[in-house]
C-alpha cells in the first residue's frame, strides 16, 4: 500500500518523468532507506535509473563511519551505484550554525554528483511528518505564507516522493519488509529545536488529532494555491514596474492593493533589486513610509535607497540618482535629451505651438538647458519666489524636481515644462524661437543631458 501511495504522489505532483536518472540522498536512516527501496520496486514501471549518494559529515565519530559503511554494503547488496564523500563540517563551519552549514555542503555535494552522472532529479526522504515539524517550527518563530506551507513536493531538481507519507507508515514498512537501517543518535537529543518538536510537541498535538499529518497536508495544499495566485499577481506587477536597477510603482496603486499582495510585492521587488531578504521589521518600516504624507526616504541596506514622493514609491540603487546637466544651445533647430523627454528648439514658422523666446534676446544672452541649482528663483510680474517653494506649492515629486529641464536665457529662468513660464511679451512681427517638450527617440543632432558643458 505504501508503494502505491508513493506512486500516486509521484504522479499527482509530476515528480519524475520517464527515462530519467534519479539520485537518492541516502543517509542510511529509515526514511532514505525506505525511499530507495520503494523506488527500486517502481523502477521498471517508472522507467527510471537509480543511483545513491552519501555524505559523511564527520560529526559523530565512529557512528558516522558506521553510517558510511552501512550504505556502502546496502547499495552493494541492492546493486545500486553509490557515490560517497567526506567533509569535516565542524572544521568548515568555524562558529557558524553547524546544521545550516551541513545542509549547504550536503546539497552542494548532491548537485555536483547529479551533474557528474548526468542525472535529472535528487530524491530526498522528507516525509509528511517532516513537513509538520517544519510548519510548527516556522510558526513558533513567526512566519508568513511561505513558512506555513512548508517545503514543496518538488523544487527545481529536488523531489520528495515521500511527501504524503507519515513516519508511522515508514516504520511499519521497514518492519513488514525486514529492511535494515541505522539510527542517528543526534536525532534523540532535544537540545535541537526540530527534535524537541518531534519528541515532545507533536505527540501532544496528536492526542488532539491523531491524523495531524493529513490536516497539515490539507492546509499546506490550500496555502500553496493561495501562494501561486499571489505569485502570479506579483510577477505581473514586477514585469510592469521593475527595470534593471529600479522598481517604481504609482503610490496610489500601491496603497489600494490588498495588504497581503502589497507585502509580497515589496518582498520580491526588494529581493530582486538588492539580492537580499526583507525582514518583517524592515517590511514594517516600508509600510510606515508608504502611509506618510510627505516625501520620505529609507536606507535599509547599503548601496540602495527606498523612497516615496507624491506620485511614486521606488526602490533603486543609490547611484541611480540623476547627474547634473548643463547644455548650451548654439544653433537652431536643436534638441536636448533630458530624463523626462526631448526639449526642442526651433525657429518659429508661424504655426507651431509652444513656449516662445525672442530670437534677439536668445542670441545676445544665450540659452541653456539644465537641472535645478540651489538658490534658483522664479520671476513673476511684481515679485520673485524660490523655485523650491513653487515645486512644493505645485506638489512636484521630490525626485522629479532634480530631473526637470530648466530653460534659462542669460541669468533668468524662463521655462520649466508643466511648472513655469516667464512673462515675456510676444511680438508677432519679430523672429521667435519656439520651445517644446516631447517624448520619443532622439535624432542625430540631439544632445544627451549627461554631457556636461560649460
Amino acid at each position: 500500500m505504501l508503494k502505491d501511495k508513493v506512486e500516486n504522489t509521484i504522479k499527482n505532483f509530476s515528480l519524475i518523468s520517464e527515462n530519467s536518472k534519479v539520485l537518492v540522498a541516502l543517509s542510511g536512516g529509515p526514511d532514505s532507506v525506505t525511499l530507495l527501496h520503494i523506488l527500486l520496486q517502481l523502477k521498471e514501471k517508472l522507467k527510471i535509473d537509480i543511483a545513491a549518494a552519501h555524505l559523511n559529515h564527520m560529526l559523530r565519530g565512529k557512528e558516522s563511519e558506521r553510517d558510511e559503511n552501512f550504505v556502502k554494503k546496502l547499495c552493494k547488496d541492492w546493486k545500486i551505484p553509490l557515490f560517497t564523500k567526506r567533509e569535516n563540517i565542524k572544521e568548515i563551519s568555524k562558529g557558524k550554525n553547524i546544521e545550516a552549514v551541513a545542509r549547504e555542503v550536503r546539497y552542494r555535494f548532491l548537485e555536483e554528483t547529479l551533474k557528474k552522472i548526468n542525472g535529472d532529479y535528487i530524491a530526498t526522504g522528507h516525509t509528511a511528518s517532516d513537513l509538520v515539524e517544519t510548519v510548527i517550527l516556522n510558526l513558533t518563530k513567526g512566519t508568513g505564507i511561505k513558512g506555513l506551507r512548508g517545503f514543496f513536493p518538488k523544487r527545481e531538481k529536488i523531489i520528495r516522493p515521500l511527501f504524503e507519507v507519515t513516519r508511522e507508515e515508514i516504520e511499519n514498512y521497514i518492519k513488514e519488509n525486514n529492511i535494515p537501517f541505522v539510527v542517528d543518535s543526534s536525532n534523540l537529543k532535544t537540545e535541537f529545536e526540530r527534535n524537541l518538536i518531534r519528541i515532545e510537541v507533536i505527540p501532544v498535538l496528536k492526542k488532539i488529532n491523531p491524523k495531524l499529518e493529513e490536516a497539515v497536508l490539507r492546509n499546506t495544499s490550500i496555502l500553496r494555491e493561495i501562494e501561486d495566485y499571489i505569485n502570479k499577481e506579483v510577477e505581473n506587477l514586477l514585469r510592469k514596474y521593475l527595470s534593471k536597477n529600479k522598481f517604481c510603482i504609482p503610490l496610489e496603486k500601491l496603497k489600494k492593493m490588498e495588504p497581503v499582495l502589497r507585502k509580497e510585492l515589496l518582498i520580491k521587488a526588494f529581493k530582486t533589486i538588492t539580492g537580499r531578504t526583507l525582514s518583517y521589521k524592515k517590511l514594517e518600516s516600508i509600510e510606515n513610509v508608504i502611509k506618510k504624507k510627505e516625501y520620505k526616504e529609507l536606507k535599509l541596506t547599503r548601496g540602495y535607497v527606498i523612497f516615496k514622493d507624491q506620485e511614486n514609491f521606488c526602490i533603486e540603487k543609490e547611484n541611480n540618482q540623476e547627474k547634473e546637466y548643463f547644455i548650451e544651445i548654439k544653433e537652431f533647430p536643436s534638441q536636448v535629451e533630458t530624463p523626462i523627454g526631448i526639449v526642442e528648439f526651433d525657429l518659429w514658422n508661424g504655426k507651431e505651438e509652444g513656449f516662445f523666446i525672442p530670437y534677439k534676446e536668445a542670441i545676445s544672452k544665450g540659452i541653456v538647458v539644465r537641472n535645478r541649482r540651489p538658490g534658483d528663483r522664479l520671476s513673476f510680474k511684481n515679485f520673485s519666489k524660490p523655485l523650491k517653494k513653487v515645486f512644493i506649492e505645485k506638489k512636484i515629486p521630490v525626485k522629479k524636481r532634480n530631473i526637470l529641464p530648466i530653460v534659462q536665457v542669460g541669468d533668468k529662468i524662463v521655462w520649466i515644462p508643466g511648472v513655469y513660464k516667464a512673462y515675456i511679451n510676444f511680438i508677432p512681427n519679430e523672429k521667435q524661437i519656439v520651445v517644446r517638450l516631447k517624448s520619443g527617440n532622439r535624432s542625430s543632432n540631439t544632445r544627451k543631458f549627461t554631457q556636461k558643458e560649460s
